[in-house]
């Protein structure tokens, strides 16, 4: 990752005294409390990171050559729980607009290079499912109650090298795990009566990490055993070689954040690092860099978005 390497340069000797924050390791990359920048996710070739804005409005992508900021989407919701393509060109979201009381959902897709937008599904009241891009980006899979709808996403079919052939999903109470390769869905309920959040595939198909609503972090094989608990944690990410797992741990009050740190851990539990380990700033939503030396994630306290070397 030379150009993050140079990013940092750059960014630590021309604006010193906005850019040292959180410690001595992170710097500053955009944001602010009158411009609130969050939810950050680095693109799966490791040269952006896609943000949002306060309450997930809009959808903005960071380039790390540069530091350049564009704007892909003003729109409501945008920049809830997006999922980049795995060829980094495009980015798939649940978009929202309200017409008086009544909320309207969509699924976007935001090609990335060119700014342009592609809505693939018609407005609906009820969308409580997100989407999931199916294995090779020629389509996008989006849960309902009774089964699942596909979308043609106008993007042509292409596979990476070693790239699963596995999609992940879930309904809150089960978890799904189709195997495009195979045609074959099974369906996993590793812990009864329990509704699942963050639910993630491993990068290689392996595992799944996800929360229990109101429990802890859990990983599992991709076909539900080995159950391992990680014991608390929220909102996980995948490193790119499938082996770790960045997540937070927050506290609060019952209104507001109180406190929280990014941790790291290999898969099976062990080798669990405070990343952040600050005691003054409330660092959240982290994303590791596909080179597992880096991650960006935003802070609670001042709007912004940090990178920080983890090495």
């Amino acid at each position: 990752m030379k150009k993050i390497v140079f990013i940092l340069f750059i960014l630590f000797f021309s604006q010193p005294i906005l850019l040292l924050a959180q410690d001595n390791n992170s710097v500053w990359l955009t944001g602010s409390l009158d411009d609130i920048s969050m939810n950050p996710v680095y693109s799966p070739d490791g040269t952006m990171i896609a943000f949002t804005k306060s309450n997930y409005i809009g959808l903005y992508i960071y380039n790390l050559a540069d530091g350049s900021i564009s704007q892909l989407s003003d729109e409501i919701s945008a920049g809830y729980a997006f999922k980049w393509s795995s060829d980094s060109q495009s980015i798939l979201s649940r978009v929202a607009r309200y017409d008086g009381p009544k909320r309207y959902n969509s699924l976007k897709i935001f090609d990335v290079s060119s700014g342009t937008s592609l809505q693939i599904s018609d407005e609906t009241t009820s969308m409580p499912y997100l989407p999931e891009w199916i294995p090779g980006n020629n389509k996008v899979l989006l849960p309902q109650k009774d089964g699942v709808k596909i979308f043609e996403s106008d993007r042509q079919q292409s596979f990476l090298e070693k790239q699963s052939a596995v999609v992940v999903y879930s309904t809150y109470d089960k978890i799904f795990v189709e195997d495009i390769s195979k045609s074959e869905i099974k369906t996993l309920e590793p812990l009864k009566d329990k509704k699942y959040l963050n639910v993630t595939a491993s990068p290689d198909g392996s595992k799944i990490a996800f929360e229990v609503y109101g429990g802890n972090l859990f990983v599992m094989n991709i076909d539900g055993t080995d159950l391992i608990d990680l014991d608390t944690g929220y909102n996980p990410h995948w490193s790119a070689d499938s082996k770790s797992l960045v997540y937070m741990i927050t506290e609060d009050d019952g209104h507001t954040y109180t406190a929280s740190d990014i941790f790291i851990t290999n898969a099976d539990g062990t080798n669990k690092r405070n990343l952040t380990n600050t005691t003054d700033s409330i660092e959240m939503n982290p994303s590791i860099s596909p080179d597992g030396k880096t991650i960006v994630y935003d802070s609670f306290n001042d709007g912004a978005i940090y990178l920080k070397n983890i090495e």
